[in-house]
């Protein structure tokens, strides 16, 4: 098992970077950051500046997004910023890639809305110029969204092309990551939003059977592509966890248990806990912060 952080990317930049290094230091692997352009509740940053300027901050952590959002970029320039960040990392970064949707401001950007077809339908052409793309090779590409021709960037660190991880619950965007994805994302089996309610959230036992659901149907899924399931990897973003699995080490293990049981293979945690940091932001509890670096020391650096 290995296991993640997830920050939202609100100022000040210092804060998020003290984050990140004590991640490194207590043997998370991976750190993730949001793709919410101008949502002012828990977004200040554009990810990937941000993700260069942690590449220089830290050592070895992988950085990504969780998940990069079609909503912003066409793929050509998303693949040379991924690009830009593999260098600058020495081959760190993770693509994380979602279909989007609201809350994302779409007027910010002279949008309009896109129906959700339509957004896994972009989806599926970004994976496709994408995967292309980050592996230095020539994209040219006739759908009907991104037409691009005779796209290229020089080759990657990583070989043969930066890990691509799409976040997909649905069975169209599970099969365009059935196709395309070196890993798969899920919300853990927890409902969004209504999980922000803490009464609404369902106990452990329920969010682990819906994931097990979801990833037998990637499974399914990737038989009918011929794709051997086995080569995409399974992980998490722990969204409104039940039990809160640094409450207690028997928490912890109860929680990181239940979910490798059913082949998840990394688990990322949001931190600072999501009611610190989303709308009003509050300085995060001495004693939940010294519980969540005892339990971090005992059990994520162990296992490092």
């Amino acid at each position: 098992m290995r296991f993640g952080i997830f920050t939202f990317s609100r100022a000040p930049y210092d804060a998020i970077a003290q984050t990140v290094r004590l991640a490194e230091e207590l043997g998370f692997t991976s750190a993730w950051v949001n793709d919410d352009l101008m949502v002012p509740d828990y977004a200040d940053f554009e990810p990937w500046t941000l993700l260069g300027a942690l590449a220089r901050d830290t050592a070895c952590i992988r950085l990504g997004t969780m998940v990069t959002a079609i909503t912003f970029r066409h793929p050509s320039l998303l693949a040379a910023q991924v690009h830009t960040l593999d260098h600058l990392s020495d081959g760190r970064v993770n693509l994380g890639l979602g279909a989007g949707g609201p809350p994302h401001p779409y007027r910010a950007f002279g949008q309009t809305e896109w129906p959700p077809r339509e957004r896994v339908e972009r989806l599926a052409e970004q994976a496709v110029i994408l995967d292309t793309l980050l592996r230095g090779e020539s994209a040219t590409h006739a759908g009907p969204h991104y037409p691009v021709r005779d796209a290229r960037l020089a080759a990657p660190v990583q070989r043969p092309r930066p890990p691509l991880v799409i976040a997909a619950h649905g069975d169209r965007a599970l099969r365009v990551a059935a196709r395309y994805a070196d890993g798969w994302n899920t919300l853990a089996g927890q409902p969004y939003p209504a999980g922000i309610d803490p009464a609404q959230r369902v106990p452990l036992s329920e969010a682990v059977a819906q994931t097990r659901q979801l990833s037998e149907r990637l499974d399914a899924i990737c038989a009918d592509v011929g794709r051997d399931p086995a080569t995409i990897q399974r992980s998490q973003l722990a969204l409104f966890p039940n039990p809160d699995p640094f409450s207690s080490l028997a928490a912890f293990d109860e929680y990181v248990g239940a979910y490798a049981a059913i082949g998840i293979e990394e688990l990322i945690f949001y931190w600072p806990p999501i009611e610190f940091s989303y709308g009003e932001r509050s300085s995060v509890p001495a004693e939940i912060q010294t519980r969540f670096e005892r339990i971090a020391a005992e059990r994520i650096a162990e296992a490092a």
